[in-house]
């Protein structure tokens, strides 16, 4: 297991990093251990013979989580195949959320999408282009119905039916849910990712985004992560996680953040949180200092207060072969990269309770992001959900109002 620890002054920041060992498990704090499989990205393609290049995992979960980008190019039989993949999985609460990829359930774009795209058919017909003839007509529906995006709505009727078998498509806001092992589970969910291209769910950087995550949200799902966790693109080399979204959880300090979007980023980290009064100020961590020189590499900003700090558990290092490693540093990864994918899932061995031993609070952030790459498998962790001020006895679990 891969483990590294990085100070986080701020979303721009430049951060150092150090081998560190594991804090030590605190004491039973009262809460439930729940089981959850997570997974995102799964790009879906209808016509592919192998829609997922991992098995169905057969451990039984608590709770099935999926961060977005459920479809290639969201049409109808991909979202299908989907679900179809879910009522396989051995667990009683599955949540999805969109990501950029499945636009169909962005209603705006989608009809804004529709109504352009039948403009320019009919000015290509009013040029003599000839696109309104043969077996290419001019008429929006039967195109899209030809691609299989279906109508605005459809998508969400579809993932809304199977509500009915325990899978439930949030959109963005808070839900509140009753677990069948006693456990109450408080999730905001947020499809919302910086603009890139002309996808669904996206908004303009210099405008933002307001992430409305309540006080007592227990878990995050957002498709794309926070500025500067599991969020380096391999394209650009920087970080490219939203500003806002790291802002308001480092307010709120859930116990877990589920997301995707950036594949290459796939791991898994916890960030111990400073006491908050150490995050007041600017905005920007760190009281104020924007760590922009990378200089300050420290646990303190420049006028004391501690920042939080990031530990990084597991990165796509654990799974991929790197060309400077031994034969038998080969080997052993091989082998261990053919169980997790036999299995279907990768388990984080550590659980992590929503304070370590000192009395810190800290979140367990998680890409789990399963582009078609050997070894990126969905996660199985654990966390501590509160218990429910309900009798679970007897109890059907479901959404509560």
């Amino acid at each position: 297991m891969t483990t590294s620890t990085t100070s986080l002054p701020d979303p721009t920041a430049t951060a150092s990093s150090s081998s560190s060992q594991l804090p030590p498990q605190s004491k039973d704090t009262g809460g439930i251990p729940t089981r959850l499989l997570l997974l995102s990205d799964t790009h879906i393609r209808s016509r592919s013979k192998t829609p997922l290049p991992f098995p169905v995992p057969s451990i039984q979960a608590d709770i099935v989580i999926h961060a977005g980008d459920i479809t290639d190019s969201s049409t109808l039989p991909e979202f299908s195949l989907c679900l179809s993949y879910l009522r396989r999985l051995p667990a009683p609460l599955k949540l999805l959320i969109a990501g950029n990829h499945d636009f169909t359930l962005d209603q705006p774009a989608y009809s804004q999408y529709l109504e352009s795209n039948s403009r320019s058919r009919s000015n290509s017909a009013a040029l003599g282009l000839g696109l309104g003839s043969g077996k290419l007509t001019m008429t929006p529906r039967n195109g899209r119905k030809g691609h299989g995006l279906g109508d605005p709505g459809e998508a969400k009727q579809l993932l809304d039916e199977a509500s009915k078998e325990g899978i439930y498509y949030l959109e963005e806001g808070t839900h509140r849910f009753q677990l069948a092992n006693g456990a109450r589970l408080t999730v905001y969910a947020s499809p919302a990712t910086p603009a890139f291209g002309s996808q669904g769910f996206q908004y303009e950087k210099e405008k933002g985004h307001v992430f409305d995550i309540p006080e007592e949200a227990d878990v995050v799902v957002s498709h794309g992560p926070p500025r500067g966790v599991l969020d380096v693109s391999r394209l650009t080399g920087r970080t490219c996680g939203s500003v806002e979204l790291w802002e308001r959880v480092r307010e709120v300090r859930p116990r877990l953040h589920v997301f995707g979007h950036i594949h290459e980023a796939w791991g898994a980290a916890v960030v111990r949180w400073p006491p908050l009064p150490a995050l007041t100020g600017t905005g920007e961590g760190g009281g104020g200092d924007d760590g922009r020189d990378g200089k300050d590499k420290g646990k303190k900003g420049k006028k004391g207060k501690e920042r939080a700090e990031m530990t990084v558990l597991v990165d796509r290092r654990d799974v991929q072969v790197g060309w400077k490693e031994t034969r038998e540093e080969r080997k052993r990864k091989e082998e261990k990269v053919d169980k997790i994918v036999r299995d279907g899932y990768y388990p984080l061995e550590y659980m992590y309770p929503e304070r370590d031993a000192e009395g810190a609070e800290q979140t367990l952030f998680v890409n789990a992001a399963v582009p078609n790459a050997p070894g990126l498998v969905p996660w199985l962790v654990q966390v501590e959900l509160p218990r429910s001020d309900r009798d679970a006895n007897g109890q059907v679990q479901g959404r509560l109002k």
